[in-house]
């Protein structure tokens, strides 16, 4: 097995620490590879995103790290791109390996406001308020995003498909059997397939306490197997100490339902390796 991780976060954005302090902590757990994705910038002000003017240190600091530590880990530089009207396509951008692309909140058509997806269990409430507590509204909103970023900016990889379960500890919104729920999720998946994008398997809900099992959940990493959909077993880490947070554990589910092999950069090239 190749250890590795592609979902990560600095002080850049909205992680911690240099991204030096995550490559020592990459070498202390006998990583092979690791892949750096800070939040790409956009056009609004953003505590969350890296900032225009810092990208280029970004890029530099990464490639910096590249050269020294080329003997002992693969480093890549990737971005977490967030899709939205009006967003930036950073897929070409010079220095860029890879894109993980992710939609974290919706536009209010009417009044411009974020409706917030990956947000506090109030930001979810409020979104859902603006779908008239329409869950299914909101399944469809959500996914069809999902969907239109695969056509028209096709990302590498695809950041926690179903965090919209992110608030949902014990069906506090929604069932997963919802058929509409599933029948979302389904229809995104033959895009996906269509794409050649990889689903990663997200840890990261897991570490910051919000969830209990990985993004996403079980039954469309089954779908994903049948529909021969790769994945990718990503961390999401935003602090050093998280950076192969429940891997173990993520590795042994994906066994146990005959997924034994998960898509990387590896020697600059994608490729299918081992769990």
């Amino acid at each position: 097995m190749i250890k590795s991780t592609f979902h990560t976060h600095s002080r850049f954005d909205d992680g911690y620490e240099e991204l030096e302090v995550y490559i020592t902590a990459a070498l202390d757990k006998n990583f092979q590879v690791y892949g750096f994705s800070g939040h790409a910038p956009v056009n609004f002000e953003s505590i969350w995103h890296i900032k225009h003017e810092h990208l280029d240190e970004y890029i530099s600091t990464t490639k910096q790290l590249k050269e020294k530590y080329k003997d002992r880990i693969e480093i890549y530089t990737g971005l977490e791109t967030d899709y939205f009207d009006g967003c930036i396509d950073w897929r070409d951008k010079r220095g860029i390996d890879y894109t993980i692309g992710a939609v974290h909140f919706l536009i209010d058509e009417n009044t411009g406001n974020f409706l917030l997806i990956d947000g506090t269990v109030e930001e979810f409430e409020n979104t859902l308020k603006r779908f008239s507590n329409d869950i299914h509204a909101l399944f469809r909103a959500y996914f069809s995003r999902i969907r239109d970023m695969l056509m028209k900016m096709t990302p590498n990889i695809i950041a926690h498909l179903d965090i919209i379960r992110k608030n949902n500890a014990n069906n506090a919104f929604f069932n997963e059997e919802d058929s509409i729920y599933r029948e979302e999720i389904m229809k995104t998946l033959e895009i996906i397939s269509l794409t050649n994008t990889i689903v990663e398997v997200n840890t990261g809900g897991i570490s910051r306490g919000y969830v209990k099992t990985p993004y996403p959940s079980k039954w469309i990493l089954e779908a994903c197997r049948d529909m021969n959909i790769p994945i990718m077993l990503n961390s999401d880490s935003h602090h050093p100490d998280n950076i192969d947070f429940y891997f173990d554990e993520a590795i042994e589910l994906l066994k146990s339902i005959g997924i034994n092999k998960q898509r990387i950069l590896c020697r600059n090239e994608w490729c299918d390796v081992g769990l």
